[in-house]
């Protein structure tokens, strides 16, 4: 099975009415993970939508609401994602391999991790949008160091580091290299490896 955020979105956040605000976080999340949260501006959304400037401002007073309600969608959803992962696999290896079969469909849209792009532009942000991105590494995290010590690894907190590390790391050399497939070969037996005490 396929595990994509538009598959686990439907099932476990109510899908709301395509609205003026959902298109407008939709399309910065995709500009935000091809060009970065600071790569467009209001004008490029409206243009890209259909409507006035002034109907941008009308949802995101300033673009730093725009960037904390962004963040906060992507928070709830890949919440969402990871209940899907514990409600339909028993095996926390394969929780882990689903996550990173997640992450290793960015580079193939030529994609990158949003929360990982904006951590790179963190200087722009506002305390309360950087506290959002903290809070979204700090939840995938923990998530991750559970399914370890479902695992029995002897450090699950460094364990998961590691692997947070090693998708984001692998994300940026995939781009990089234009070869989707870096992803897959980088984190191929990760999970493996963790269960052994290094």
């Amino acid at each position: 099975m396929q595990y994509f955020s538009d598959i686990y979105i439907g099932k476990y956040i109510k899908a709301p009415t395509i609205s003026t605000r959902i298109k407008i976080l939709e399309l910065s999340a995709e500009l935000t993970r091809k060009v970065g949260f600071n790569g467009f501006s209001y004008l490029d959304l409206a243009k890209e939508i259909g409507v006035k400037h002034a109907g941008i401002h009308y949802h995101f007073k300033t673009k730093d609401d725009l960037a904390l309600a962004l963040v906060n969608s992507i928070r709830e959803r890949n919440g969402a994602i990871r209940a899907a992962f514990e409600q339909d696999l028993d095996d926390p290896k394969a929780r882990l391999d689903a996550m990173v079969e997640y992450f290793a469909s960015y580079p193939k849209g030529d994609k990158f991790c949003m929360c990982g792009m904006m951590a790179a532009e963190l200087a722009s942000f506002s305390p309360n949008v950087r506290q959002s991105l903290a809070l979204y590494f700090k939840e995938f995290r923990n998530w991750l160091a559970v399914q370890f010590s479902l695992l029995k690894h002897p450090d699950p907190q460094r364990a998961a580091l590691q692997f947070i590390s090693g998708l984001e790391g692998s994300l940026l050399i995939a781009r990089l290299e234009g070869d989707a497939e870096v992803v897959n070969r980088a984190m191929s037996r990760t999970a493996a490896q963790h269960t052994i005490k290094l």
